[in-house]
């Protein structure tokens, strides 16, 4: 009615040429169906290097670091895999240290209860052979500590601190088995408020999550997912929640900086420990993920910067060891 009403009122200053053809871009407008967006990708070409999705280029070591200077929480993602991405972590750690930072990372492998060992560590008081019995790292992880070691030893020289953030196994295995009754009051308060409903996470994970990899006796193919999914929001959850306290207590100053060290994959996208994190703290932080070059495409918003590195060789086994940790 108000085209009608319009075409009415100004009729006369259009020839019918024009009238004509302004209908048929509203009849044309009007039967067809939207164009779906179609997403937006990098092509990048840095090998071994930092790619910045902010500003579409790559970036030398300067340029880099100073870049990351500005914010105190930083979360790096990690192909477990990669010596070149750890290699590029230590340095990372050492060029801000340079610079007069104080680097605390927390990291995905260990638990809040760790933290007396891990401080040991941090200081100098104990070498790797003893940290590695003292913090039973052959049962914790099945990837080789060597892998992790440049990380770690960046962190001793430039008298950094280490913090651990993650679930216990024996918490993973309670919310995997919704076993209640064995949960103390905190721990079911944490399981009570667990956000799955998420689908933007829920999608990204759905290739592993695809099938179930280990069933327990009468569980069904929908139970054992969901069952992995929710433990996959617990161990998210968890490192938000712990990495937020320590952002509280610990960036005492702008010279301290919190480096939230997890796999890739809870943090790409901005849909894992970052997106809980930021329901926790106000404070600002960045995503640096690691890709190897082999894969130039690179999709926009999946983090702020893309180190492209090239692989050593194919992580056939990675996949693998992830899902037996969600399975617990």
């Amino acid at each position: 009615m108000q085209i009608a009403t319009n075409l009415a009122v100004y009729g006369k200053r259009f020839s019918m040429h024009y009238i004509i053809l302004l209908f048929a871009t509203i009849l044309f407008l009007g039967c067809s169906s939207p164009t779906a967006p179609q997403p937006l990708y990098h092509s990048v070409k840095c090998i071994d290097n930092v790619y910045s999705l902010k500003s579409a280029k790559c970036l030398n070591e300067q340029e880099f670091i100073e870049n990351l200077e500005p914010y105190q929480v930083i979360f790096i993602g990690d192909h477990h895999s990669s010596k070149k991405e750890h290699k590029m972590i230590a340095k990372t750690i050492r060029e801000l240290s340079k610079k007069g930072y104080r680097i605390h990372l927390a990291n995905e492998w260990f638990t809040p209860k760790d933290n007396p060992i891990l401080q040991e560590y941090a200081n100098g008081s104990i070498d790797d052979k003893e940290f590695i019995k003292k913090i039973k790292w052959g049962k914790k992880r099945s990837f080789k500590f060597d892998l992790f070691a440049p990380i770690y030893h960046a962190i001793i020289e430039t008298k950094g601190k280490l913090y651990g953030i993650n679930l216990s196994k024996r918490e993973r295995k309670l919310i995997s088995r919704v076993n209640i009754s064995a949960m103390s009051k905190e721990e079911v308060s944490f399981f009570d408020n667990l956000d799955l409903d998420v689908s933007a996470h829920k999608k990204l994970l759905s290739p592993f999550f695809s099938y179930c990899h280990k069933a327990k006796r009468d569980e069904t193919n929908e139970e054992c997912l969901r069952r992995m999914y929710r433990v996959q929001v617990a161990w998210d959850t968890k490192m938000a929640q712990e990495s937020a306290i320590l952002s509280k207590n610990i960036l005492k100053t702008k010279k301290d900086k919190l480096i939230i060290f997890a796999g890739a994959a809870h943090v790409t996208y901005g849909l894992g420990v970052n997106l809980r994190f930021a329901r926790e703290s106000n404070l600002p932080f960045l995503t640096i993920i690691p890709q190897s070059s082999n894969y130039t495409a690179v999709m926009h918003g999946k983090a702020d910067f893309v180190y492209m590195y090239k692989k050593e060789r194919a992580a056939k086994e990675l996949e693998k060891k992830l899902i037996q940790e969600l399975n617990g």
